[in-house]
Formats: C-alpha cells, sequence, structure tokens
C-alpha cells in the first residue's frame, strides 16, 4: 500500500519536494544558495577548530575534506528527520481537507533532502579532486549510498511523524537528541581520535555505516 502510494502520487511529490527546495529561503537576497552557505560556514568553523586543536588523525585540507564528505550527508539525514516527523502536524490542515495519504507529505521532506544531498555530491567531486581525494570507481556507489542514506532517514520519519502525533514533546527532544547523536559518530573529528576497541561499535549506528 505504501509503496503503490509513492507511486501514484510521485509527480506530486517530485513537484513540492523541488519547490520546496527552491523556496526554502523565499524572501532572501539569495534565496537557494543559503543551501550551500549554511554547511559551508560550519565547515569552515570546525575545519579551523580542529585543524588547530587536533594533532592526530586528519588535518588541514584533508580535514576539510574529511569534514565535507561526511557532515553534507549527515546534514541532509538530520533535517529530514526532523522535518519529515513534524510532516504530519505542519500539514494537518490539508490531511483534513484533501484525500492524499498522509505518508505523501514525509516523501516530500525525503525527496528535497534527497535532491540537496545530490547537489551536495556533485560539488564534492571538484572538492576532492582539489584537496587531493581519489576519484576511482567507487564513485559509482554514491547514488546507491545516497538512496540508502535517505531511505533509512525515511522509515525514520515515518515513525517519528505517527509518533508526534500522539506525544508533541518528540519534537522539542530532538532538538537535542540529533545533535547528540551527531557527536557519537566521527563526523565532526577524525576517527582516529577513537580508540580501536570501540570502532566495531560504530558499525551498529545505521547512518554511520552509510557515510
Amino acid at each position: 500500500m505504501l509503496i503503490h502510494n509513492l507511486y501514484h502520487y510521485r509527480r506530486y511529490i517530485l513537484h513540492n519536494a523541488w519547490n520546496e527546495l527552491h523556496f526554502r529561503y523565499a524572501g532572501t537576497g539569495i534565496g537557494i544558495f543559503w543551501n550551500l552557505i549554511h554547511p559551508l560556514c560550519k565547515i569552515i568553523i570546525y575545519t579551523i577548530v580542529f585543524s588547530l586543536l587536533l594533532s592526530r588523525g586528519t588535518q588541514g585540507h584533508s580535514y576539510a575534506l574529511y569534514l565535507t564528505s561526511g557532515l553534507l550527508p549527515w546534514r541532509t539525514f538530520a533535517d529530514a528527520i526532523v522535518q519529515g516527523g513534524n510532516a504530519f502536524t505542519q500539514n494537518a490542515t490539508y490531511l483534513k481537507r484533501l484525500a492524499i495519504p498522509p505518508e505523501i507529505f514525509v516523501a516530500k521532506v525525503a525527496v528535497t533532502s534527497f535532491l540537496l544531498l545530490f547537489i551536495y555530491l556533485i560539488l564534492l567531486l571538484p572538492l576532492s579532486a582539489a584537496f587531493g581525494g581519489h576519484l576511482g570507481l567507487s564513485l559509482l556507489l554514491l547514488p546507491l549510498l545516497a538512496i540508502l542514506l535517505q531511505g533509512l532517514g525515511f522509515g525514520m520519519e515515518l515513525v517519528l511523524a505517527n509518533l508526534q502525533t500522539l506525544f508533541p514533546d518528540i519534537r522539542q527532544s530532538l532538538q537535542f537528541l540529533i545533535p547528540l547523536w551527531s557527536w557519537t559518530m566521527p563526523i565532526f573529528y577524525p576517527d582516529a581520535v577513537i580508540p580501536p576497541a570501540i570502532h566495531p561499535w560504530l558499525y551498529l549506528n545505521p547512518p554511520y555505516v552509510l557515510i
């Protein structure tokens, strides 16, 4: 039933996902480019801080590449969970008036995040070449990994969206749980600072496996 609804409303999902991405910062001077500026500012700040403070692990330009390749996918994943988890309550008026399955609104958020992640991955290729990264055949796996990451997010969004209709406090809890979750993975800091004995446990964290 879920797959049928997603396929039946695929044009509605894609159209609204693109509009959400395009008009998310409507009314601002540079509009859609804020999607790039926000993560870029974070990357610059973390690169400066960790490159100066950490003497172990990745440093300098290599750390910038390491951070960029982890932070951009995580940002789209985390934002999708927060916004998708709020999809039912945010679109309650439409759900009451329109004969549209509720999961369509969650799917719109997931597709928006996937489109943004796809843009990030395209931009990551010249950055990787500039910072000395290796561009091999493994790049062909990036679209598949992006789909799996956003698919994981979509499943979590559906669960959270249903739970938030019963427990509104979940939305507030996510405001500190999501940032806390990000620090359980070596995204902002190099994995070299983690004791080797803990490394196998990292793979129990599904986003880390894909990122």
